[in-house]
């Protein structure tokens, strides 16, 4: 939860992941961050720079949605997988609609899993080997 970082460590947290989000972007690489609570003391003005892309599910409140998108919409969406989706270099959100999954749906996944036995390990792979042995 990035809130949590926020809280307790404030400008320290906001600064080193917006350094690694300049980093990652340079890289090639998709930063991702969540939190339940959207207020501009969570997502800043420095994080959202350094963020073009962004994704918002259903929000209680418009100033919440700004808070994420720049704008309201996300205290009207339907939950269960609905969302906005900001592109970067855009000013307008997209509607989509993600695949929503209940978490009974997931335990009984990690049930069937479970029934199907020990798993066996590759030891190569598990201890460190090296690549291409085995």
């Amino acid at each position: 939860e990035f809130a949590d970082l926020m809280m307790t460590a404030g400008k320290k947290v906001e600064e080193l992941i917006a350094r690694l989000a300049q980093k990652a972007r340079a890289a090639g690489i998709h930063l991702v961050l969540a939190t339940q609570r959207p207020s501009v003391d969570i997502i800043t003005g420095l994080i959202k720079a350094n963020i073009p892309t962004r994704i918002a599910f259903t929000v209680s409140s418009k100033i919440d949605s700004r808070t994420i998108l720049d704008q309201g919409g996300a205290e009207s969406l339907l939950g269960m997988g609905d969302m906005l989706y900001l592109p970067p270099n855009s000013s307008i959100p997209i509607r989509v609609h993600g695949a929503f999954v209940r978490d009974q749906e997931v335990h009984d996944v990690v049930k069937d899993w479970q029934a199907r036995g020990k798993p066996e390990y590759i030891d190569n792979i598990t201890k460190g080997g090296e690549e291409g042995e085995g």
